[in-house]
């Protein structure tokens, strides 16, 4: 719905802002597609997860392709769940990078949002998602669920 407060969003909104760039690669004015889809700093997260899940490469060329991905993943059942849900954390990790970056001058590093993907499914997919049998090493590895 492209209301998510992008640096392009703000401009259409008539707010003024010093500098429109991505702020992951600075290349590009901030849209919800650029962050989300086209930056290669998302890139590089999708390609990621999908590696970690075992499910071929990503690619989406908009937010909405983002949400149909797991139509496309070969998963099913659960682990088709659980891998919609790892997108979601995904964009949700970023978004969040983005404000650090944005309002507490964080430095984006790729480590730390996979990082931050992992931990934060791992503990959606115990309690939400109710594999309360799931462990830590089998979380890492993408199996018995």
């Amino acid at each position: 719905m492209d209301r998510l407060p992008t640096a392009a969003a703000l401009s259409r909104r008539g707010i003024v802002l010093e500098d429109q760039s991505c702020p992951f690669c600075s290349d590009y004015i901030e849209t919800v597609e650029h962050v989300f889809t086209a930056c290669r700093f998302a890139s590089i997260l999708w390609q990621n997860i999908s590696s970690w899940c075992k499910v071929p490469n990503m690619f989406s060329f908009s937010f909405k392709d983002l949400l149909e991905l797991k139509s496309h993943s070969g998963l099913s059942g659960k682990k088709a769940e659980i891998f919609h849900g790892l997108v979601i954390i995904g964009c949700w990790c970023l978004w969040r990078l983005r404000n650090n970056i944005r309002f507490n001058n964080k430095v984006a590093r790729m480590e730390d949002v996979i990082s931050e993907v992992r931990s934060c499914g791992f503990l959606w997919a115990k309690n939400r998602a109710k594999l309360t049998s799931l462990s830590w090493s089998d979380w890492c590895k993408f199996v018995n669920m």
